[in-house]
C-alpha cells in the first residue's frame, strides 16, 4: 500500500508542476551522423500486448529550419513481424499510417500546427472487431478492420531502432511528449518525457525506467539560457533583430556582424567608412515594414540606413560627445510608418519626451501627448501590440520633475501609449518588490494574449544579472521565469535588450559592456519559448492561504487514489496476455547507405573545434566549462598554430594578440599566471602540455592519446590524390558544424577563411571527378558540407540540384535553388544571375 501512496503523491506533484511546464524529448535527426540520432524503445524487456480496447497516444511537433524531414516517427513490430508505422514523406509533405504491406493511409498537418503546436496522434486497437484506427487531434483519420486475429503484442520504437529486419536510421527532426497507453479507460503506461537530464525516462504508473539513446530533453531548453554568441568589437556598437530573416545584427565601428537563428552561424562584413567610433548612445532598429537595418543618433537627429550591397551606412558618424538620451526606448509603428524615441537620460535629467522621425520626409518632430502623467525615466521596457498602434511601457528609473537631484526612484507602472490618439493611459502598478530592479530595453508581448515578458536586473551593482519575468498588462502580479544571465551593468557603458523569434520560437537576450581599452563585448543568449517558471508561486504578494489549496488537493487526490487501489485489488481481474497474429511480412525497405559507416565521434581525451568548441577529459566528461574566456583564447592560439603549419606561435605574437595594450613584461606575467591555470586542465584531457621549442609555443601530445578534429582535418585536406574514403571522413567530420562558428576573435577571421577555402577547394576537387549516376546521394552530402563554409557557393548548388533531379527529387532541387537565390539577394542586394534551368541544364 505504501508503494501506491508514493506513486500517487509523485503523480500529483508531477501533474501540478511538470505538466504546466514545457517538456518532452527532442530527437536528433539527419543533422547528425546515425549513431548520434535519438532512439526511444518503450519495450526494452517484454513486448506490450494490446487487449480489448487499447490506445497508444503521444504529442508531436517538428523542429523548424531543418533541411531533411523524411523518416519514421513510430514503429510497432508485432510478435510475428507485422509492422505498424507512422512515417513522414518530405517530398509529398505528408504523413503515412502504415500497416504491413497492404495498408497505407496518407494524412497531412498544416505547417503552422506541425512546427508551431503540439499535435496529438493516437492508435486505437479494438479487439471486438480486430480493427486498428488512427486518430489525429481527437479525429479519426483512418481505420483498418480485421487487421489482426489474436492479441497484438508489439515492440514499440520512437525514432531510430536497431531491431533486426526493421532497422530505421531515417527519423524526422521531431519532438515527442506525453506518451500514454490506456487499456479499457485505465492508464497502464505514462511517459511524459519531462526529464531535465540523464538517459532514462520513467513510467509514472509503475515507476519503471527505460533507457533513451542520445536524448535531448526539452525542459532545460525552456529553463536555461544558452550563450550562442560572444563578439568583441569597437566601442559603442548597437544591435537589432530582424524577425523576418531571423538574424541578429551587431553594428560595430568597422564591421557588421550577423547571427542567424536559422543555422546558428556568425558572419562579419567590413563597413566602408572612416569612423573611428560610433557615437555614444546610438541605437539600431530593423524596420519591420521594409526589413532594413537603421542606426539612429537622437542627439544629432540623424537616421542612417545600412546599404547591404555597398556595405556602408548612408551617412557618416561624427559626434563624439556624450548623449543626452541614454537607454531611450524606441519603436516603429505601421500606423504612420514613423520611428518613435521615448524617454532617456542625460545631463542629470530624466526625459519623458516622445520624438518622432518620418521615414517618408526625413524630418523630426516632437509629439505632445495627452492623457495620464508619464513620469520622466530611463531603464524602462517597451513593446508593441500585434497591430502596431499601441506601445506598452513598463517600469524604469526617474523622477516626477525629471531632475536627478530631486527624489529619483524606481517605478513599476505599466502605461499604454496610443499612436492614433497620442495619449498615455495608466494600466496598473506592479507591487513594489523586496529588491528594486529596472528593465532591459524591450518588452515582448505574446500574440493573442495580454501576457508580457521582460528582463529585469538590479541597477545598484556592477556584477548584476538579468532575470526574465512574465506578467499580464492589466495585472499587478508577475512570476520569475527561467534561470538568470550574468550582466555587467554601468548605465553609460552597458546596454541589454530582449527579442523574440516567432519562427524558431526562441527568446534572444543580448548584452553589451564597454571595456576600458575602447572595445565592447557583446553576448547573445537564447531560450526556447515558452519559458518555464522558476517556481510555481507568483512573485508578487500571494493571497492569504495561497498554499493551502495545494495541500488540500493533495490530500483529496491521495484519498481518492487509495479508494481506487482498494477497489482494483478487490476486483483482482488480472488477465494473461498471450497469442500471436499470422500476417504478411513487412514490405517497407531500408534506404541504402549513402556512404561507408564511420566510427562515432570519440568523446574522451578529445578536442573539437568544428561546430561548438568542446573538450572531453580521459573519462569522457565534458570539461569545456573549465576554460575561462582568456584560457580558451590562449589554448586555441597555441593549438591552431601548432597544426596550421606545424611551427607553433612565438611568445611575442601571442602577447601582441591578447595583451596588445600591455607592456611585454606585463604580458609575460599574465601569460605565466594563466599557463599555470591551463596546465591542470590539459592534464585532464590526456598526456598533453604546452612547451617552448625553438622560441615557439606548441601543443605537445604524447603517443597521439588526444584526438583533435582540427589536426585530423589538416591531415585530410593535404593528402593527394583525394580519395572517396578520405572525402567521406572529411564530410563526416564537418557535420559537427562550421569551424569555431560560435567564437569570434579578430585574429581568428583569417584562419576561418583559410579553413573554409581548404574545405571548399578539397571538396570541389573531388566533386569534379564524381559521377552523378553512381554517387548522387554522396554528392548531395558533399554539397551540404560546402554550404557549411560557403553558403553562397554556386558550384555546390549546381552539383546538389543536378543530383536531386537525377534522384527524381525535383521539388527539393527547386527549393534548394529558391533558398539560395533568396540568401544571395539578401547578402548582395541583387538577384542571382542564373535561372534554375541555366544552373541545372534542365531547361
Amino acid at each position: 500500500m505504501g508503494r501506491y501512496i508514493v506513486l500517487l503523491l509523485c503523480a500529483f506533484l508531477f501533474f501540478s508542476t511538470a505538466y504546466s511546464q514545457s517538456h518532452g524529448l527532442q530527437f536528433a535527426s539527419h543533422e547528425v551522423v546515425p549513431e548520434k540520432r535519438t532512439s526511444l524503445n518503450l519495450t526494452p524487456g517484454d513486448p506490450i500486448c494490446f487487449t480489448n480496447t487499447t490506445e497508444l497516444s503521444f504529442d508531436i511537433s517538428f523542429r523548424p529550419n531543418q533541411e531533411t524531414y523524411f523518416g519514421f516517427v513510430l514503429r510497432m513490430i508485432s510478435a510475428d513481424n507485422q509492422n505498424i508505422d507512422v512515417v513522414y514523406n518530405q517530398k509529398l509533405l505528408q504523413f503515412n499510417f502504415v500497416i504491413g504491406e497492404t495498408f497505407s493511409f496518407p494524412f497531412t498537418i498544416d505547417s503552422a500546427s506541425l512546427y508551431g503546436k503540439w499535435n496529438n496522434m493516437k492508435i486505437r486497437v479494438n479487439k471486438k472487431d480486430n480493427s486498428i484506427a488512427f486518430l489525429l487531434n481527437g479525429k479519426e483519420i483512418c481505420r483498418k478492420d480485421d487487421a489482426f486475429k489474436n492479441e497484438l503484442c508489439c515492440r514499440i520504437y520512437f525514432g531510430l531502432n536497431d531491431r533486426v529486419g526493421f532497422q530505421t536510421r531515417d527519423i524526422p527532426p521531431m519532438r515527442i511528449k506525453d506518451i500514454v497507453i490506456v487499456e479499457n479507460d485505465k492508464q497502464k503506461y505514462a511517459y511524459p518525457l519531462a526529464e531535465s537530464n540523464g538517459d532514462v525516462t520513467a513510467n509514472l504508473i509503475s515507476g519503471e525506467k527505460i533507457p533513451v539513446k542520445n536524448p535531448s530533453w526539452i525542459k532545460p531548453r525552456h529553463q536555461q539560457w544558452e550563450e550562442v554568441l560572444s563578439v568583441t568589437t569597437g566601442s559603442t556598437p548597437s544591435f537589432a533583430f530582424s524577425s523576418k530573416d531571423e538574424k541578429l545584427y551587431i553594428a560595430g565601428t568597422d564591421s557588421i556582424y550577423t547571427y542567424s537563428l536559422k543555422n546558428f552561424s556568425v558572419k562579419s562584413r567590413a563597413v566602408n567608412n572612416n569612423a573611428t567610433r560610433m557615437p555614444a548612445g546610438n541605437q539600431a532598429i530593423v524596420n519591420p515594414l521594409n526589413n532594413r537595418l537603421y542606426n539612429f543618433d537622437i542627439d544629432e537627429k540623424i537616421v542612417r540606413e545600412y546599404d547591404t550591397a555597398g556595405g556602408d551606412w548612408s551617412k557618416k558618424f561624427s559626434r563624439v560627445t556624450l548623449t543626452e538620451f541614454w537607454q531611450a526606448n524606441k519603436f516603429i509603428s505601421p500606423v504612420d510608418t514613423c520611428l518613435y524615441i521615448v524617454a532617456g537620460y542625460g545631463q542629470l535629467q530624466y526625459k519623458n519626451m516622445i520624438q518622432r522621425y518620418h521615414f517618408s520626409t526625413g524630418l523630426w518632430d516632437t509629439v505632445k501627448p495627452a492623457g495620464d502623467f508619464f513620469m520622466p525615466r530611463y531603464l524602462a521596457a517597451l513593446g508593441m501590440n500585434q497591430t502596431g498602434d499601441t506601445a506598452y511601457i513598463i517600469g524604469g528609473y526617474g523622477s516626477n520633475t525629471g531632475d536627478q537631484t530631486i527624489n529619483p526612484r524606481h517605478t513599476y507602472d505599466i502605461i499604454a501609449y496610443s499612436v492614433r490618439n497620442k495619449t498615455f493611459k495608466l494600466l496598473t502598478h506592479l507591487k513594489n518588490p523586496a529588491k528594486q530592479f529596472c528593465f532591459t530595453n524591450s518588452l515582448i508581448i505574446e500574440q493573442g494574449t495580454d501576457h508580457y515578458y521582460a528582463l529585469t536586473y538590479p541597477n545598484d551593482r556592477f556584477n548584476s544579472s538579468l532575470q526574465l519575468i512574465r506578467g499580464k498588462l492589466h495585472s499587478d502580479q508577475y512570476e520569475l521565469m527561467a534561470d538568470s544571465i550574468p550582466y555587467l551593468f554601468y548605465d553609460i557603458e552597458s546596454f541589454a535588450d530582449l527579442y523574440y523569434d516567432s519562427l524558431s520560437k526562441k527568446l534572444i537576450a543580448v548584452t553589451l559592456h564597454m571595456q576600458k581599452n575602447n572595445t565592447t563585448v557583446v553576448k547573445a543568449y537564447t531560450l526556447d519559448f515558452p519559458p518555464n517558471p522558476v517556481e510555481t508561486v507568483v512573485a508578487s504578494a500571494a493571497t492569504p492561504g495561497g498554499k493551502a489549496w495545494l495541500y488540500i488537493s493533495a490530500g483529496i487526490v491521495v484519498l481518492a487514489g487509495l479508494v481506487w487501489v482498494y477497489r482494483q485489488r478487490k476486483k483482482n481481474n488480472t488477465t494473461s496476455l498471450t497469442g500471436t497474429m499470422p500476417v504478411a511480412p513487412v514490405a517497407m525497405q531500408e534506404a541504402p547507405a549513402e556512404h561507408p559507416a564511420h566510427p562515432p565521434y570519440k568523446e574522451f581525451s578529445s578536442v573539437f573545434l568544428f561546430g561548438q568548441f568542446e573538450v572531453f577529459d580521459k573519462d569522457g566528461h565534458d570539461i569545456t566549462h573549465l576554460f575561462s574566456p582568456l584560457l580558451k583564447e590562449i589554448f586555441l592560439l597555441v593549438l591552431i598554430h601548432t597544426y596550421k603549419d606545424g611551427k607553433g606561435i612565438t611568445s611575442e605574437k601571442l602577447f601582441e594578440t591578447i595583451w596588445s595594450d600591455k607592456s611585454t613584461k606585463d604580458a609575460r606575467n599574465n601569460y605565466s599566471v594563466n599557463s599555470v591555470k591551463l596546465k591542470p586542465i590539459l592534464e585532464k584531457i590526456g598526456d598533453c602540455h604546452i612547451e617552448r621549442d625553438s622560441g615557439k609555443l606548441r601543443l605537445e601530445i604524447q603517443d597521439n592519446v588526444v584526438a583533435i578534429d582540427y589536426q585530423r582535418f589538416m591531415e585530410l585536406v593535404v593528402q593527394q590524390p583525394v580519395s572517396r574514403t578520405n572525402i567521406a571522413e572529411l564530410v563526416h567530420l564537418l557535420q559537427r558544424g562550421s569551424f569555431l562558428g560560435q567564437l569570434h576573435y579578430n585574429w581568428l577571421d583569417d584562419i576561418k577563411s583559410e579553413v573554409s577555402e581548404l574545405i571548399v577547394d578539397t571538396l570541389l576537387q573531388y566533386l569534379a571527378t564524381a559521377g552523378i549516376e553512381t554517387d548522387a546521394e554522396f554528392i548531395i552530402k558533399i554539397s551540404n558540407a560546402i554550404f557549411l563554409s560557403d553558403q553562397l557557393n554556386e558550384e555546390a548548388l549546381a552539383y546538389k540540384c543536378r543530383s536531386l533531379i537525377f534522384l527524381g527529387r525535383h521539388g527539393l532541387a527547386k527549393d534548394a535553388y529558391t533558398r539560395f537565390a533568396k540568401e544571395y539577394h539578401e547578402t548582395y542586394g541583387q538577384d542571382f544571375e542564373k535561372t534554375f534551368a541555366q544552373l541545372t541544364g534542365n531547361g
